[in-house]
């Protein structure tokens, strides 16, 4: 599913000019990690955990314009590949999108 997911974004990518907004969707998901909670259970430090799919985070001024590339570009994706968490298809996007925009190639786990 990874390796479809990753088709689909480079697919989105090429077509329309979205690599910098799936970029700043990642950035933002994984803002939200606290070294002071580092030490307690996932996903209680936050980071890139895909906290920024809920209203609260989504809705935050700091995210603004970034529903559009939830709801809009990732979305569609998700639904063709469900079980691809939200955190790993926002990260896979991202660094699918530097990739296909010329960036050099970010190795997933």
């Amino acid at each position: 599913d990874l390796l479809k997911a990753k088709g689909l974004v480079e697919k989105l990518v090429k077509e329309i000019s979205c690599a910098p907004i799936l970029v700043r969707l990642a950035w933002h998901d994984s803002g939200t990690y606290d070294m002071a909670n580092a030490k307690k259970a996932w996903p209680n430090a936050g980071g890139a955990i895909g906290s920024i799919t809920t209203d609260h985070e989504i809705n935050a001024g700091p995210n603004a314009g970034l529903k559009k590339a939830l709801t809009v570009y990732l979305d569609p994706i998700k639904k063709e590949v469900p079980d691809v968490s939200w955190a790993d298809l926002i990260q896979l996007a991202s660094a699918t999108a530097i990739e296909v925009a010329g960036g050099p190639k970010i190795p997933m786990k």
